[in-house]
């Protein structure tokens, strides 16, 4: 085997004193020679120098394979700038990060600085340039642009390269791929964002629930103490007029309680859904026979204008409470003498079912608060009835789940329309 000799110095000895022979010796593989008369001293002195050079070049080509095999093998994108930006060393993992291969950086040094990101280009590069001098390592999180014009996080840790006198050898880096992590820590500080303003929601939502409730108790608790406290002394007349109002503020407190607790299971999402083929003329007629007393009182005409062959399928629950509550809000909202008409047209797979009123209309400012959990409006009708805007949230709650959208058009003094959309159904 040559190849376990060919490292062995070989030392030539020579009597001749031309310069063209001793060339010749060189030129045949010779490293070094000594002239006759042989001074043993001398002899040793150089083979010693000659076997510390092999070995010396045996640890440099081994050290160099292991940096060559631990850089290879880096799951990061590293290089070696020397000090005039040509490259050392770049890893193969340039490929799998940013598209290009080591030599393509090699051959091009400045495209380490065009594929970082351009919004991030200037002053990432200004501070790389800026730290090549410094003895303290730079730790950078900035964007660039892959050869397909992917986006990318990267993570850089550059450090200056130096010996032990100081000298310097330009600077290494090592570029890791984060992209993966951006995108968990981006989506995690949106859900805690949303969280955050869920919960502040819930709050606003409690105090103006707690603030609805107390109303229509304050009106029980001081009715009914005045009936029992002068029971003997109220006349026939006092005696309904106290307990119709003891009704009224029941009804009430009832209805937001239905409400809540409706809203309740919606919320923890053990409402069941049980879509069906509704008739919507026979469920707004239905709906509307039970608003009569209500529309009655302030002598209001309701409106069935929905065509017998309107079919949907929706939940039936849904649906009725959604149309409860948008019915005896046109009617709460409505002077006496006034009109609240239902109607659908159809839009593609869905029909737009309308309640218009000509009512007193809501103000702009308030039309942005309605279907909000943390500004929930409490408005008295023309009648002074009471309520709370739970209601419309459950509505929108009701309509979105079942695939659907809401709006609301009103002008103040001309009436407000309400249009919600339900799937149809053709068969």
């Amino acid at each position: 085997g040559m190849e376990e000799t060919e490292d062995i110095p070989i030392i030539f000895l020579t009597a001749l004193s031309d310069t063209v022979d001793k060339l010749k010796g060189f030129e045949t593989g010779g490293v070094d020679y000594i002239t006759k008369p042989i001074n043993f001293d001398e002899v040793n002195a150089r083979v010693n120098a000659h076997l510390t050079l092999v070995k010396q070049h045996r640890e440099l080509k081994a050290s160099e394979a292991k940096f060559q095999m631990l850089a290879d093998f880096s799951f990061d994108f590293e290089y070696w700038l020397n000090e005039s930006n040509r490259f050392n060393y770049v890893s193969p993992s340039s490929k799998r990060i940013t598209g290009y291969t080591p030599s393509e950086f090699e051959e091009d040094p400045a495209l380490l600085r065009r594929i970082i990101y351009p919004d991030d280009r200037e002053r990432v590069w200004n501070e790389i340039e800026a730290a090549s001098t410094s003895s303290e390592p730079l730790i950078r999180v900035f964007r660039i642009v892959t050869r397909s014009g992917e986006i990318k996080w990267i993570a850089h840790k550059s450090v200056a390269v130096t010996d032990k006198d100081g000298k310097h050898y330009g600077r290494r880096a090592s570029n890791q791929d984060i992209t993966t992590l951006k995108l968990v820590e981006d989506a995690l500080r949106r859900s805690e964002s949303e969280l955050k303003e869920a919960n502040h929601s819930k709050d606003k939502f409690l105090s103006i629930l707690a603030h609805d409730l107390k109303s229509p108790f304050t009106g029980l608790i001081g009715l009914s103490e005045m009936m029992y406290n002068y029971s003997n002394d109220l006349t026939q007349d006092e005696m309904k007029e106290f307990t119709s109002g003891i009704y009224e503020a029941a009804k009430v407190i009832y209805t937001l309680i239905d409400n809540l607790l409706i809203w309740t299971r919606l919320q923890s999402g053990k409402m069941e859904q049980n879509p069906d083929r509704l008739e919507m003329k026979k469920l707004v007629q239905e709906v509307l026979f039970l608003s009569e007393t209500n529309a009655l009182k302030k002598n209001i005409s309701l409106y069935n204008e929905v065509e017998p062959d309107v079919f949907a399928i929706a939940d039936q629950n849904m649906v009725d409470l959604i149309l409860r509550n948008l019915i005896s809000n046109s009617i709460k909202f409505t002077q006496y003498g006034g009109e609240v008409r239902i109607s659908a047209t159809r839009k593609d797979d869905y029909y737009n079912i309308s309640i218009s009123d000509n009512g007193v209309g809501i103000p702009p400012q308030n039309l942005t608060k309605l279907f909000k959990l943390d500004s929930m409006l409490t408005t008295t009708g023309t009648n002074n009835e009471q309520g709370s805007g739970m209601g419309l949230l459950l509505v929108k709650d009701f309509v979105e789940i079942q695939g659907g959208y809401i709006s609301i058009k009103s002008e103040v003094g001309q009436g407000t329309t309400v249009e919600f959309s339900i799937k149809a159904s053709d068969n």
